[in-house]
């Protein structure tokens, strides 16, 4: 489905990406891991055909049959990429009502009838009159979710897709993310922070650090032998924000 070798991009003169690459299978997830200015959103970005801030000095993508030199702008960019973004206000026009914007959707990809399943799916009300400031930050994401769905890509990119959702919600969102990505055999590719939640959902883990894909393997591969000291690190911490504070103040 997707292989990407070779990605190196610059912000000026200085490198954000050097040499990265990794390859995703149709219906599998990938999670690409790594703290804040590892480079994951440059990543994905750059994946999207995004050229700005970061531009690609190198690399070679190939997606769904397609080749493309990422060096290159008039490659183009890939088609049938679904995109969530971190932020719920990066996906929503905010004077129009939600109700309007799902069904501006549905026209445009003919796909009336399934709508309601994926709503239903994802724990949706009736979207009703109401405008996007008048739902919870985590239900909007959830509708984003849901117009991704609703396209059916061939691959999925969820940027931070539970930074704006409480577990049990997340839980919920990416348990039907992973069904509907198995059936109907799309490529999830998530970018998160969350090492656990990566291992919890994930088939594949790509470690990303200051720039360098330090590790790439199977999630369960990753988890048990770490191949440096920042891939060791973040397993053994991968449960920190589930501890207690407190207990953690008095050890």
């Amino acid at each position: 489905m997707l292989s990407l070798n070779g990605l190196s991009a610059c912000i000026g003169r200085q490198t954000v990406l050097e040499d990265v690459g990794f390859t995703l299978s149709n219906g599998q997830c990938l999670a690409v891991v790594g703290g804040s200015g590892a480079g994951k959103s440059t990543l994905l970005r750059l994946i999207l055909g995004l050229r700005k801030p970061a531009v690609p000095v190198a690399g070679h993508l190939c997606f769904d049959g397609h080749d493309y030199a990422l060096s290159k702008a008039s490659s183009g960019k890939p088609m049938g990429i679904a995109y969530v973004p971190q932020s719920p206000a990066h996906g929503f026009d905010p004077l129009r009502r939600l109700r309007w914007q799902w069904q501006q959707l549905q026209r445009l990809l003919g796909k009336h009838a399934a709508g309601g399943e994926v709503l239903d799916a994802l724990g949706l009300p009736v979207l009703a009159k109401a405008f996007p400031h008048e739902w919870s930050r985590g239900m909007q994401q959830r509708l984003l979710v849901a117009m991704a769905l609703l396209e059916q890509p061939k691959m999925l990119i969820l940027d931070e897709p539970t930074s704006a959702l409480d577990p049990l919600i997340a839980a919920q969102v990416l348990t039907e993310v992973q069904r509907v990505a198995q059936e109907c055999d799309i490529a999830v590719m998530m970018v998160t922070h969350d090492l656990a939640l990566a291992a919890q959902f994930a088939d594949q883990i790509a470690i990303l650090h200051q720039g360098h894909m330090v590790q790439t393997g199977p999630a369960q591969q990753v988890l048990t032998a770490p191949s440096c000291d920042y891939a060791a690190e973040l397993v053994a911490h991968r449960y920190w924000q589930q501890e207690n504070p407190e207990s953690l103040a008095a050890e």
